[in-house]
């Protein structure tokens, strides 16, 4: 009993083997599937899409100083604040200055009084001159008169003597008035020089007072402070940037540069706010940087974009090189085989890689220099799971 227990059960064993091994025997047999989708490779014209970093920056970049040398005591702005033209935006150490022109302005102020006091004496002289040559002129009538009465036998030769006398001592008197009028128009003469010498000494202080107050040269954003107060100032204190005309700076390789003309449209997308922006290029280094040997090329912005400040991070796309009657894919279609690109065309139902050389490509197209003709369908959806072989199923396209 007990041994045929036993052959039933491995009976019933093998029977159940036997029917499990029936059932997975089709399956293993049945190849699957991967659902693609074709499109017919293109022929066309294309231009390479290049793209680089760039900064964003004022178009004039101010260095603010002062003219001359000297101790910086205040700075009234601060990185970020908005100056107008003629602000002061600091301030050198003056008390020497502020003395000087208050002594050059003293000493102006004695000249012209002493200037205003000749004029107050002039205006006596000049009457005293009138008044001399009335009495010259009167003497010398009398002296006439009493000459023809001498003359007549009507008057003594004392009375014709003491009026000659008279009329010589009017004379002199007359000549000592004009003597007395014209030193004073020299000493007016010499004051006036002085006047003017004391004048030029206070605009000189005026002036030297002037240029301890630094101020803007033109309206802009401060973007650096150079100098702290205490500091000797030298040198530039501040920097502005004139942001109301704004550019982006960035560098392209040899490869590209001859590609570049001015006035060609560019891209240019700022990260930190999220937009793009249309621009042109306005100027490009003639020369390679010695160190990068790159190329700097700078864009103006066709529009005054708000929000944009100058050190902010741009990308600029540009165009290059540019091919006619090229074979166009899109450029998802072609994926990496180990160190080949491979674009897989479907043929008897099944993948076949077709190795590729690459030209150039924009943001959506590759060009296939070598290894596809235009019109052959290629996959273009489902390649990434596709190997060499592989059974496939035609979804969409031919």
């Amino acid at each position: 009993m007990g041994s045929r227990r036993r052959l039933l059960l491995i009976f019933l064993t093998f029977s159940l083997l036997a029917a499990s091994c029936g059932k997975r025997g089709p399956q293993e047999t049945e190849e699957p599937k991967v659902a693609v989708e074709l499109k017919k490779a293109e022929l066309g014209s294309i231009t390479r899409l290049a793209s680089a970093t760039g900064i964003i920056a004022a178009r004039e970049e101010v260095k603010v100083g002062a003219p001359l040398p000297g101790r910086l005591t205040k700075v009234y702005v601060q990185v970020g604040d908005r100056v107008k033209a003629g602000d002061v935006v600091a301030e050198l150490d003056n008390e020497d200055v502020k003395a000087r022109l208050d002594q050059a302005k003293a000493g102006l102020e004695q000249a012209r009084a002493a200037l205003s006091q000749l004029e107050a004496n002039r205006a006596q002289l000049e009457a005293n001159l009138r008044q001399a040559e009335a009495n010259a002129s009167n003497s010398r009538a009398n002296w006439e008169r009493v000459k023809a009465l001498y003359e007549a036998g009507a008057a003594s030769k004392q009375q014709l003597e003491q009026a000659q006398t008279a009329m010589e001592v009017s004379q002199a008197q007359v000549e000592a008035a004009r003597a007395a009028l014209e030193a004073l128009k020299a000493q007016r003469s010499a004051l006036s020089s002085q006047v003017a010498s004391a004048e030029a000494v206070v605009r000189q202080a005026e002036v030297a007072l002037s240029n301890t107050y630094i101020k803007a040269p033109v309206e802009g954003v401060v973007t650096a402070k150079l100098l702290n107060p205490g500091e000797i100032a030298q040198g530039p204190i501040l920097q502005l940037s004139t942001d109301k005309d704004i550019e982006v700076n960035f560098q392209v390789t040899e490869r590209d540069i001859n590609f570049l003309k001015e006035g060609a449209e560019v891209k240019i997308l700022v990260p930190a706010l999220g937009r793009e922006f249309k621009g042109r290029i306005s100027t490009f280094s003639p020369a390679a940087d010695q160190r990068t040997r790159s190329y700097t090329v700078k864009a103006k912005f066709t529009s005054s974009p708000e929000g944009l400040h100058p050190g902010m991070t741009a990308i600029i796309y540009y165009l290059t090189e540019r091919v006619d009657n090229a074979v166009l894919v899109p450029k998802n279609a072609v994926v990496k085989r180990g160190a080949q690109d491979i674009v897989f065309t479907v043929e008897e139902g099944r993948a076949v890689g077709r190795p590729v050389t690459l030209g150039i490509a924009d943001s959506e197209k590759v060009e296939i220099k070598e290894g596809l003709a235009a019109g052959t369908p290629i996959v273009v959806k489902g390649q990434d799971f596709l190997s060499e072989g592989q059974l496939v199923e035609v979804v969409k396209g031919e």
